[in-house]
């Protein structure tokens, strides 16, 4: 009997090609073969390209480490900053903190830049600038300015190097730059003078000594003017004449050399007392004038202090002389006096000046 359908039953015969394609299917031992191949090619793939990051660009690690890119939330697309911070402090890596975030990751806020386009400084470990050039970071005058409570008013002032502030500080070793200086504003203090010298002051210094003067006279204390603002050349005639009647070395402890003297920043003078003649002018007995008396109390209250008081010697440079008195401003005195110190420069934190270098 014919078998029906015979042809129909039987498998077609295969070709080349698609015996191979059979072979190589799942879950036959060739296709198995051939995903596992594939898997590790993949693999190997992810493994050479870091995620998030632009194959065509340098990897993070072959990147510099100050560089930063931070996005700018203004406009525009993300800027470039430069940051001169570390991945971690010498503090941080001596305490076993945590080191900061590796330089390549964006801030997460503007603390540690300091504006679009420029050059970051970092936070940390980072002292601040003093807020008056040339004083100690801790001396007293330092921090009263950091209190808030400071004078002069003008920013610009706030440098003890400066021969036209309220704050300098001249001494035997450090002289007036330019050596030949002059006040810009210098006036004629209406107060009563005590020698023919014209008195001159600063219009700063000149104002407080007109009111210092005339609380004194409410009091009944005639203080006057012996000598104030003298030139440079006006102080090489006193120095030289000095010289030429006891000798350098003592007219050192007595007068400053031209370009070391007070009196040339327009904010010294030296006082008489109207009232006791001129017996102790210049003298170490004016301490027991009346003037001498009622500027040690109350001097600082009009912002003149006694530039060279007793015991301060081998600090100032100078013999005790209770007739100069230096205008610094009344924040600056009154704190001195409320501090009991009795030299500019320990004040301002500053080694003596007992001789010129």
């Amino acid at each position: 009997m014919p078998v029906v359908g015979f042809h129909q039953a039987r498998r077609p015969r295969q070709t080349h090609r698609a015996r191979i394609k059979r072979e190589l299917s799942w879950p036959r031992p060739g296709g198995i073969a051939l995903s596992l191949a594939g898997a590790a090619i993949i693999f190997s793939g992810a493994q050479a390209l870091a995620p998030g990051v632009d194959p065509g660009l340098p990897s993070p690690a072959a990147a510099p480490a100050h560089s930063l890119t931070t996005p700018d939330t203004s406009a525009g697309p993300a800027r470039s900053f430069a940051s001169t911070q570390s991945s971690a402090s010498p503090a941080e890596t001596q305490s076993g903190a945590t080191p900061s975030r590796p330089a390549q990751q964006p801030s997460k806020g503007p603390s540690t830049l300091s504006g679009a386009g420029s050059s970051p400084s970092p936070i940390t470990g980072t002292a601040a600038a003093p807020l008056v050039a040339g004083a100690a970071a801790d001396s007293p005058l330092q921090k009263l300015f950091e209190s808030g409570n400071a004078t002069p008013k003008d920013r610009a002032l706030w440098d003890i190097n400066d021969p036209g502030s309220p704050l300098a500080l001249v001494n035997k070793r450090r002289p007036l730059h330019p050596e030949a200086y002059v006040p810009a504003n210098l006036v004629v203090p209406a107060v009563e003078a005590g020698s023919a010298e014209p008195p001159l002051l600063r219009a700063d210094a000149a104002a407080a000594a007109e009111r210092m003067f005339a609380a004194a006279a409410a009091d009944g204390v005639r203080i006057t003017i012996k000598s104030s603002y003298r030139s440079f050349d006006t102080q090489v005639s006193v120095y030289n004449g000095y010289v030429a009647n006891k000798g350098t070395a003592a007219t050192d402890t007595t007068s400053a050399r031209p370009g070391f003297s007070e009196h040339q920043t327009g904010l010294a003078m030296d006082i008489g007392d109207a009232n006791a003649g001129t017996a102790c002018d210049f003298s170490s007995c004016f301490a027991s004038t009346a003037a001498a008396r009622w500027v040690a109390a109350h001097g600082a209250d009009y912002g003149f202090v006694v530039r060279y008081a007793p015991g301060e010697e081998s600090v100032t440079g100078y013999l005790a002389e209770p007739w100069h008195l230096r205008y610094l401003g009344i924040t600056v005195a009154r704190d001195m006096d409320v501090r009991g110190i009795h030299s500019y420069e320990e004040y301002a934190g500053l080694p003596g000046a007992p001789d010129y270098k």
